[in-house]
């Protein structure tokens, strides 16, 4: 089944920059639009599950956002792997499978009343594929596994002591399990790839499915940034640095720093000089900040599909920036790990999946820079 609707893409016709453009320019007009279409219909409490209409809201401005991405990119494949996300995770928190027509067809209502007729014809056709195929995405939804969980097989009883803990919310065990297993700097590294990675996609994943709750996988998250703190002060004996400056953030609107805290120490593990700046960095305060700090080179992550445009968005006007003109730029987090070619329709000059090809592609750049 999934094959065959990938396959399909093919048929849809790509949108042109002047529709991509003016659906991007109006899609807060649309977002409100859709709210007060589907906040009037008597049978909304019933459609959203009883939910708060404020997560109903956040869904349509995640999609506002997400639809401009997928039509500047012309990226389908990201939007079939998104709706299938976008359904399990709604259905999951109490959302009617019914709701999803009717949020569709509310969008394409305002799409048809607040666009150019030629522009809103374009746009129409994505809703209508994925009006089309509803029922599709419904079983696709139920068919989702977590298939991002590759565990060597002499890590596996590790790796499920450790996602025990991080359940149970017990700190100082998985901390004390992480200590055990790491003895040395290059000990981390595969901790980070075969651990604390795949422990987070997990503890998402339950969180998608609404195996556990938004404040057990915040408690999660928690005792991530807790362990890596305390191995990063266990592990690592700081010398001098011997390479250049890094510069890691998140993107604007991004929240999930996790993953950018592990390049970033991968980095400074590998004798770079790093400022992470956390989650959801503005755009213009980033700049300022490479103004100021003139790194060699910038890593940003992005985990959530509609974080794309954010990303996009500061590459360009860095590369816009005659002082940030020699800036070198690496991607990465989930979205791109997930989309493996979607890094090269931004401006970045690579995408790094982990922190140890972080650090190989930070190295071949400085070799480069070094003659």
């Amino acid at each position: 089944m999934s094959g065959n609707i990938y396959n399909e893409l093919v048929n849809l016709a790509e949108i042109t920059a002047a529709a991509a453009a003016e659906y991007r320019e109006k899609k807060e007009i649309l977002r409100d639009a859709v709210n007060k279409q589907l906040s009037n219909r008597d049978d909304i409490y019933e459609l959203i599950g009883h939910n708060p209409i404020s997560k109903m809201h956040n869904n349509h401005d995640n999609h506002a956002r997400f639809m401009a991405n997928v039509f500047k990119l012309n990226s389908y494949k990201l939007l079939v792997r998104t709706v299938i996300w976008v359904y399990m995770t709604y259905y999951s928190h109490g959302f009617s499978f019914d709701y999803f027509p009717a949020e569709l067809k509310a969008w394409i209502k305002a799409i048809e009343e607040k666009l150019s007729s030629e522009n809103a014809e374009e746009i129409i056709e994505i809703y209508n594929f994925m009006l089309n195929n509803h029922q599709r995405f419904i079983e696709l939804s139920r068919e989702i596994d977590n298939d991002q969980i590759d565990i060597p097989e002499d890590m596996k009883t590790v790796y499920n002591l450790f996602f025990k803990y991080l359940l149970n919310g017990n700190h100082q065990s998985a901390l004390k399990l992480a200590k055990e297993e790491i003895e040395q700097k290059e000990d981390l590294q595969r901790f980070f790839n075969h651990i604390i990675k795949p422990a987070m996609y997990e503890v998402g994943f339950l969180w998608q499915k609404g195996a556990i709750s938004e404040a057990e996988e915040h408690l999660a998250t928690s005792i991530v940034a807790r362990v890596i703190s305390g191995l990063y002060i266990y592990v690592i004996d700081l010398e001098e640095a011997l390479k250049g400056k890094a510069v890691i953030s998140a993107a604007a609107n991004e929240y999930h720093e996790i993953g950018s805290r592990i390049i970033a120490d991968s980095l400074e593990m590998d004798g770079w000089d790093v400022d992470h700046l956390g989650a959801d960095t503005p755009i213009e305060a980033l700049i300022d900040f490479l103004k100021m700090q003139q790194p060699f080179l910038l890593g940003l992550s992005a985990s959530m599909a509609f974080n794309i445009d954010n990303l996009n968005d500061t590459i360009k006007k860095i590369k816009e920036n005659e002082k940030l003109a020699d800036l070198k730029i690496m991607v990465g987090g989930k979205v791109f790990n997930e989309n493996p070619e979607l890094w090269k329709k931004t401006d970045a000059d690579a995408c790094a999946q982990n922190g140890e090809e972080a650090v190989e592609i930070a190295k071949k750049w400085w070799e480069n820079w070094e003659g």
